[in-house]
């Protein structure tokens, strides 16, 4: 769910794979935020209302068009991104096919996803994961539509520097995996991401 702080006018949005639930638990943890929706909605219309964006929560009705809100939301250096999409896949997310009711069931392409990971080495699924001309974005939805964008790797200094925020923000959710997420890639892998994510790269002072 994105957090509300009416006093600051903020709307934070919880960016798939790039520290929202540690974010979220810091902001929660200092006050004066509430959830939208509130925690017994899930999935509305094929919305994933953890991860919505805020233009999906309007168009779902639990925000008003003209809601006059900074959006703020997070995004993660795309070479890392990949290998921790890969190692949850592998490692957290195939354990889900198990359960009948699994939220993979309900999000179109993820049960393939996460097969392809088990399956396949990681140049192979990146190569897939990539596959096709134009450019590529972390979370392309939610970096586009919001007006401030906070680094994982700098959360604190950034929501210091483009917020005014002073907040302590811990690990959270942290997949058990080789943090040296460079080890992973080759020359051709290496390419391949600086190529698609060209834009990434050079907005958010991103290198290998």
């Amino acid at each position: 769910m994105a957090l509300l702080d009416a006093g600051s006018g903020l709307l934070f949005t919880a960016a798939p794979g790039t520290a929202s639930t540690a974010l979220r638990e810091a902001l929660f943890a200092r006050g004066g935020v509430v959830e939208v929706p509130a925690a017994d909605a899930v999935r509305v219309e094929g919305i994933d209302v953890k991860h919505a964006t805020a233009a999906q929560l309007v168009s779902a009705g639990f925000l008003a068009p003209d809601h006059g809100l900074r959006v703020v939301t997070t995004t993660r250096n795309p070479f890392d991104f990949y290998v921790a999409e890969y190692e949850r896949s592998r490692r957290r997310w195939v354990h889900e096919l198990r359960q009948p009711d699994s939220w993979v069931y309900a999000t179109p392409g993820a049960v393939g996803r996460i097969v392809d990971a088990v399956t396949l080495e990681f140049g192979e699924w990146l190569a897939l994961a990539i596959d096709g001309p134009g450019e590529r974005r972390v979370n392309r939805g939610h970096v586009e539509e919001a007006d401030v964008v906070l680094r994982m790797e700098h959360l604190e200094e950034d929501l210091h520097n483009l917020l005014g925020l002073e907040l302590a923000v811990a690990p959270t959710n942290v997949t058990d995996r080789e943090r040296a997420y460079w080890r992973a890639y080759d020359a051709a892998s290496r390419a391949l991401v600086q190529t698609a994510h060209a834009a990434d790269l050079e907005r958010f002072s991103y290198a290998f």
